[in-house]
């Protein structure tokens, strides 16, 4: 079974870049990409993530901030 993987950056060549990576490898598998921490939340309650790739700097609302809006973050 392989690992569900959300994408969080606002910059779309990290996002790529990470998506190249993943591809890569045949335990992971990314559900969706987010550009924000609002959309972010929104494919949360849609989907099922095992793993995050947050990234810390984003406008409005951090990584590390978003993490902490989680009711239950797996670190």
């Amino acid at each position: 079974m392989k690992i569900k993987c959300l994408i969080v950056d606002d910059e779309p060549l990290a996002i790529a870049l990470l998506e190249n990576h993943i591809s890569q490898l045949g335990t992971l598998e990314v559900v969706a990409t987010c550009s924000n921490a609002l959309q972010a939340a929104r494919e949360l309650r849609t989907h099922s993530v095992d793993l995050l790739f947050l990234d810390i700097k984003m406008p409005q609302i951090t990584g590390i901030e978003f993490l902490r809006t989680l009711r239950q973050p797996r670190r």
